[in-house]
């Protein structure tokens, strides 16, 4: 008996949306309403310290923007398109930043390197979140943050947004519908979560390492 695949739709565009940085670009903005970089910079008002390591980097402009306010950033990123497009974007603006391509789960870092984690709409896309989770807390100091900023089912679970996470959720292996915050704290964080953005399906978590 052959087994029948089935295709997820929202998966199989949302590679191709990874993998191809200028649709990327203009596709967060249009799905955002042009709010995309804004929700972005929400990590300013959390972020501490002067070595930042963003997991994630996109095309690069929340690096680069961290840059420019002077924080000493590292990134990671796996995927390959990304990764260019991010070294090229900081080349011109006239920067040198270590952008790498290893895994959340094994990053060669020394322990507690960094004063600050920064993820911006890539939780979803992390399987073994508890594995992750340890891993950043082994790079992270004693009392610093992990800053995430993510799409994600509401605390208010309101009707819109259980009607649209219900519709996603069945065409997509992305973790929409975690709860994020009880991961980070089962693992000894301190987690405040505030949600915003259209029918609050927008989510920043401020985890501390105690």
């Amino acid at each position: 008996m052959t087994r029948s695949t089935h295709i997820k739709v929202f998966d199989f565009l949302y590679h191709i949306y990874r993998g191809w940085p200028l649709f990327y670009s203009n596709l967060t903005q249009l799905l955002s309403v042009g709010q995309w970089e804004k929700w972005q910079d929400k990590v300013f008002e959390d972020l501490s310290g002067k070595k930042v390591l963003e997991i994630g980097v996109g095309p690069g402009k929340l690096l680069l923007r961290m840059a420019k306010k002077g924080y000493d950033v590292t990134g990671l990123e796996v995927a390959r398109q990304m990764a260019y497009e991010a070294r090229k974007r900081i080349r011109k603006a006239g920067f040198e930043i270590d952008i790498i391509s290893h895994s959340v789960y094994h990053m060669p870092f020394s322990d507690g390197t960094f004063d600050a984690i920064v993820m911006t709409f890539v939780l979803g896309e992390i399987h073994d979140l508890d594995r992750a989770i340890e891993e950043m807390k082994r790079v992270l100091k004693p009392k610093m943050k992990i800053i995430v900023i993510a799409g994600g089912m509401p605390q208010d679970r309101n009707i819109v947004a259980r009607f649209l996470f219900g519709a996603i959720q069945k065409q997509t292996t992305l973790h929409l519908e975690r709860d994020n915050v009880e991961y980070f704290t089962k693992h000894g964080f301190s987690v405040k979560r505030t949600d915003f953005g259209p029918f609050n399906i927008v989510t920043k978590i401020v985890a501390v390492k105690q």
